[in-house]
This record gives structure tokens, sequence and C-alpha cells, in this order.
């Protein structure tokens, strides 16, 4: 099978992992507005400090900004994790049934949270990300509908376990991976998310897997007649979105030091948004992991300063909703025939 896939920045050829520029028509006007497009993440980071700063002396205290970076640490893994199934023009809607399924479930088996915690919150969060995967994959069912459908079923065996109560995990030990400080002043979990962070930046941009998760999501009718077996990296990205979803539990619950079946309800939405203001079209092929990081900053201090504000939590949830459509909206601007529907 002959023949390649120019998707810019790159070209994929049958077989190969060749790179080049591609050949695109000078276009002043598409270029202005995807340089807007760009900045626009930044801007709205230096907007919401100076206006939270502004409105709340607490804001730009120490203690803090530490708290905006460790809220920002979760939702960093739980956006990161997301961004590759959207980046194939899929979703996954089932991060808060991992995260209780997840957590819950090792909390069980392991209530003590020693190292087998750790090693079941992400191996079951792994499994739960990849049979999201195998169904999208092999039954060719939209991943709207399957992922959907799996959040409910995770999330009910994690009520059946609990039975609607808390699992405290009493463990020094676990609780330091998330608590203690190898840094004066800065949490480990931060340091661990940053990590995780810029290990999957680079698996997404300097790998084959992340080349062909772009080209999936950039046109996958084409993707597929180049030889790129479509099936196989569906699974891949949900299964990673699992595993950061898993690692993202691991240090919400070692920082919390307890499970429960209540914790993932609002995770979804804020990890959505933040995909989307960090760049990442929902149509797939356009945006990253790497952006993603900015996304996170806009909806925690959002999210931080609202409440220093005293605004109400019902306000929150419109001003959110909001921002989600017009993100979805400026990000589509440079390319509207980008907008198709999810896959």
């Amino acid at each position: 099978m002959g023949g390649c896939l120019v998707y810019p920045p790159m070209l994929f050829c049958a077989g190969k992992d060749t790179r080049v520029a591609s050949i695109t028509p000078f276009q002043p006007k598409k270029i202005q507005l995807e340089t807007f497009v760009r900045y626009v993440p930044l801007l709205l980071i230096l907007l919401l400090f100076i206006i939270f700063s502004l409105t709340s002396t607490a804001f730009i205290k120490f203690r803090n900004l530490v708290e905006i970076l460790q809220l920002s640490s979760i939702y960093l893994l739980l956006a990161a994790g997301e961004t590759f199934p959207v980046l194939m023009g899929s979703i996954d809607l089932s991060i808060g049934g991992i995260i209780v399924a997840s957590g819950v479930i090792a909390a069980t088996i392991a209530p003590y949270g020693g190292i087998g915690t750790v090693v079941l919150i992400l191996v079951i969060a792994l499994l739960l990300g990849m049979l999201n995967g195998l169904i999208v994959a092999f039954l060719k069912l939209p991943s709207f509908i399957v992922t959907l459908a799996t959040w409910f079923i995770y999330a009910g065996i994690a009520i059946a376990l609990t039975e609607g109560y808390n699992i405290n995990i009493r463990s020094n030990q676990f609780s330091n991976i998330s608590n203690g400080r190898f840094i004066p002043g800065i949490p480990n979990l931060i340091l661990w998310a940053l990590l995780i962070y810029f290990l999957f930046v680079f698996l997404s941009e300097k790998t084959k897997m992340g080349r062909y998760i772009f080209a999936i999501g950039g046109k996958e009718d084409v993707a597929a007649r180049m030889g790129i077996n479509v099936g196989k990296y569906k699974i891949i990205a949900f299964s990673i979105c699992g595993l950061l979803v898993g690692a993202g539990t691991l240090l919400l619950s070692s920082r919390l030091g307890m499970a429960s079946a209540r914790l993932g309800s609002s995770y979804l939405f804020n990890a959505l948004i933040a995909v989307v203001l960090g760049g990442t079209a929902l149509s797939g092929g356009v945006g990253g992991v790497r952006k993603t990081i900015l996304g996170v900053l806009i909806i925690t201090m959002m999210e931080n300063g609202m409440n220093l504000s005293g605004v109400d939590i019902r306000v929150q949830y419109i001003v959110k909703a909001a921002i989600l459509i017009a993100g979805v909206y400026v990000i589509s601007i440079p390319d509207r025939s980008k907008q198709t529907i999810m896959k």
C-alpha cells in the first residue's frame, strides 16, 4: 500500500514514520487567526490573575498559590489523559467513574495504603480505560455512548462496594506521596504531576504513537488507507487516558487520605474545559497534551478566584458552561471545516 497522508505539520507515509513540512498555500488571514487563538489561553491566565488579585487579597498569597497548584496537578493529569482520545476526535466521559472505581476498589483491597494500593489504582484505571477502547474499537460504537455507559457502570461498582461511605486510607507512607515535601514548601503532589505530564508530552510528540493519534484525528479514513491500525491506536489512547486518570486518582486519594464514590462527580466537566481551553479541538487533530496545562491553569484559577470572591456555586457552573461553549467556538475559528461529528 503506497501513498502518504499530509497532516500539517507532518506527513505520514504508509509503513514509514517520515515527517516533513507540509506544503500549503500562503494564507495571511488564517495565519493571523491561528496566532490569535494560540495566545488566547495565555491572555486569559493573565486577565484572571489581575482580576482576582484585585477582588481578593488572599488570592496572591503564597499559601493560596500553592493550593491552586495542588488542585491544578490533579486536573492536569485528568485533562492530559482526556486529551489523547479527544485528539482522535473521540471523547472519554467515564473519567469520573474511573476515579471512584479505581480508588474505591484499591482502598477496599489494600486498606493500609502501601505500595499495593499504588499499583492497584494504576492497574485498575488502566484496565478500565482499555475496556473503553476495546468496546469502541471492536464494536465500532461512538465513544460518547460507550464511555457514558461505562461511567455509570464504574460508578455503580464503587457505590455498591462502599454503600456511599468513605473508605479511609491510614498510612503515612501513602499520604507522603502527595503531602510530603521533597522541596520545602512545595507538596510532592505538584512534582509528581509535572513529572508525569512531561513524560506524556514527550510520548505524544516524539513517538510514532503520538503522530498516528494526530493523524487519525485529522482524517480517520485516510489514516486507515495509509496503513495505520486505527483500532489499535484507539485502544492505546483510551488506555493512556485510564492510566493518567489513575495517576490523578492516586495523588488525590493520597492527598485526602481516603477514597469515596462521590469524589469523581465534578472532575469530568473541569477536565473537558481544560482540554478545550488548552487548544485541543473536540473534532480531533488539533492541539495536544503540551497545551493542556494552560487550560488547567485557567479553570483552576477561575474556580479558586470565584470561591474566594464568594461567587455562588450555581453561578460558577453557568460561567464554566459558557466558557466551554466559547472555548469550542474560538478554537474552531481558524478552520471551520474541522468541525465534524466526534468519532
